[in-house]
Order: C-alpha cells, then sequence, then structure tokens
C-alpha cells in the first residue's frame, strides 16, 4: 500500500483520558480544512510517558496536547517553552518548528477568549476568586492578571499551593493584590460576597457524588429593583449580581453552577475554554484559522453521543474503543 505522505497524526496524552472530547472537535476541523489527518488519544501511565518523551525525537506525531497530570512534566522534554507557559508552568499544546518540539499553553487563551467572548465579562479592575490551585487555576490567574484584574483571592484545600501561584503571579503582575487561603475558612465566604468573578478550578462537581465546592448558602442573593419606566420600556437594575464560571463542561450545569443561577447570577461552564483552547492548538499546528463552528458543533455532538453511551451502558461503562494504549514503541517511527 501506498503512503500518503501528506497524512498527518496528532494526539493528547493524558491519564486517564477516556473522557476527553477533544478527537471529535479535531478530527472535525481537519475535515472542514481538508487536512488529511488523525487525532487519537493516548492514554499512557507516566513510567510510559517519560520514556516515550525521553526519545520525543523519534515520534511521529506531527504534534500533540497534554493534560492531567503531565502538563509540568512534558516541559522538561521539549526543545523550546514559550515565556507565557513557562510563567504559568504548564504546557498543554506541543508544536513542531523544523525538529525542534516547541510547548505552549492556549488553555489560558482558551479561558480568556470564553470568559470575554461568551459570558462577556471583562476582567479589568474587577475582584475574582479562584477556587483551587492547580495547573488550570494557574492558568486563570495569569490570564486574569494579564488582563487587569485588581484582586485576586485563591483558595484550596492545600493552602501551600494556593500560596505558590500567589508568590509567582506577584512578580509577573505585581499590581494586582493577591491573598492564598485554605478553601472552606470565613476567608472564602468573606470574599464570595465582595468578588465580581467566581471560578472553580477543581475537579469538584465532575461526580454526581461530590460535595459542594462552597455552600450554597454562601452565595448571595441577586437584589432586583424596578428602574423608572423611560419611554415605553421598563429598565430593572441588579444588586449584587456576580459571574460564576465553572471549568467542568459534562455535567453542562454542575452543582456550582446551579446554585449560583438559583441566586440569580450569571454562569458559564468549562466546554468554550476546552473549545478555543484546541482551535489555537490547532492553529500552532497547521498555521490555519481554525473553522471554530465547525468544531464547537463537533463538541456538542459528541457530548450528546457519550451521555448517550452512558445511559445504553448502564451509567457505568464508558466506551474505551477511542483510547489508545500501546506501548511507547508504537509511537516511533520504524527503524
Amino acid at each position: 500500500m501506498k503512503k500518503n505522505r501528506n497524512f498527518k497524526l496528532y494526539g493528547i496524552f493524558g491519564y486517564p483520558l477516556s473522557h476527553t472530547l477533544s478527537p471529535a472537535m479535531h478530527e472535525a476541523a481537519f475535515r472542514r480544512l481538508g487536512i488529511d489527518a488523525n487525532y487519537v488519544v493516548l492514554e499512557l501511565v507516566p513510567a510510559a510517558f517519560k520514556k516515550l518523551m525521553s526519545r520525543s525525537s523519534k515520534i511521529s506525531l506531527s504534534g500533540f496536547n497534554v493534560t492531567v497530570p503531565y502538563k509540568e512534566t512534558v516541559m522538561k522534554y521539549l526543545d523550546s517553552v514559550r515565556p507565557e507557559a513557562r510563567a504559568i508552568g504548564a504546557v498543554n499544546t506541543v508544536f513542531k518548528q523544523g525538529k525542534r518540539w516547541v510547548g505552549t499553553n492556549t488553555d489560558m487563551e482558551g479561558f480568556l477568549r470564553a470568559l470575554m467572548t461568551d459570558g462577556g465579562f471583562h476582567p479589568s479592575g474587577k475582584k475574582a476568586v479562584i477556587l483551587g490551585a492547580g495547573g488550570a487555576a494557574r492558568a486563570v490567574v495569569y490570564g486574569l492578571a494579564r488582563e487587569g484584574v485588581r484582586e485576586v483571592l485563591i483558595a484550596d484545600c492545600f493552602p501551600k499551593k494556593a500560596r505558590k501561584i500567589a508568590g509567582d503571579m506577584r512578580k509577573l503582575f505585581k499590581r494586582v493584590v493577591y491573598q492564598a487561603v485554605a478553601a472552606g475558612t470565613p476567608e472564602v465566604k468573606e470574599a464570595l460576597q465582595k468578588a465580581d468573578v467566581i471560578i472553580n478550578a477543581t475537579p469538584i462537581g465532575l461526580k454526581s457524588q461530590d460535595p459542594r465546592v462552597v455552600p450554597e448558602d454562601w452565595i448571595p442573593q441577586v437584589r432586583r429593583a424596578k428602574v423608572i419606566p423611560r419611554g415605553r420600556a421598563t429598565q430593572k437594575a441588579s444588586h449584587g449580581l456576580k459571574f460564576f464560571m465553572d471549568l467542568i463542561y459534562n455535567p453542562a450545569m454542575t452543582p456550582f453552577l446551579k446554585s449560583a443561577k438559583k441566586k440569580g447570577h450569571r454562569t458559564l461552564n468549562g466546554l468554550g475554554m476546552l473549545l478555543y483552547q484546541g482551535a489555537r492548538a490547532l492553529e500552532h499546528w497547521t498555521g490555519r484559522k481554525a473553522p471554530v463552528d465547525v468544531m464547537r458543533q463537533a463538541l456538542l455532538e459528541a457530548l450528546k453521543n457519550k451521555k448517550e453511551q452512558w445511559m445504553m451502558d448502564g451509567g457505568w461503562r464508558m466506551a474505551k474503543s477511542q483510547v489508545y494504549r500501546h506501548p511507547p514503541s508504537t509511537l516511533r517511527h520504524p527503524r
């Protein structure tokens, strides 16, 4: 069989990966752009991932994504890391420049685009509360600080991690006021009352049995008051209206967002962030403008199919056929 020299292979590394929707949006984009390529799921345990990365020059991929738990690990195996990714401390997208592997962070770009374009929220001069202090939280805090947020409180069950983010970002964005506290403390409750935007950057809410990331009674109720009619239109003012964002996209409405919506606040889930970070990754790989609308539709269809599969499987067995668990040797060029 004649080999197509134009064929490209992309993929995502992580562990576990049965939940990922990335193949759906990227393969839809390849089809729309007329690119002969596939996007595969590469679920590797840590030892196998490190072994493969140590031989990265022989990997037959043209580019790849990296997710939990390898966003930090991958950095030492790359030839170059973009300054913003270095500052954030995590890489989620790797592309080629000649024969060199270059790492960047499109999570931060995806988050900001979702927040400002889909959410219509602009951080400049605002107060923010970030729940969580992992890699996603680092990207969120960096993005908010870059866009001129005034104050950021970071809360985590491991306050040392929150303090590390605050300390790192303080060196880069000195005008921002940072506070790092333990999750579930009175400081968090008080900050929720004063914040303009509250973001859940933890995995709490992925599972139905998860506890609430913050108690519902800590979320203030929006107060609405009628304004004097102007002409034929009657306007209403909202007092205490806040913006709540959850980086989780499945379920679309986590208990965190449901509580916020119930209290009258604006909400946004993480699907837009997933979409836009994927679009930027594709642009790094191909040099082409990503077909965002096509990718969005593919994500929505994939989510619908995953829910249907979940119901057909009795709610316990995930479809495993899309996940590759091959040893690293299968991703190297033949000798």
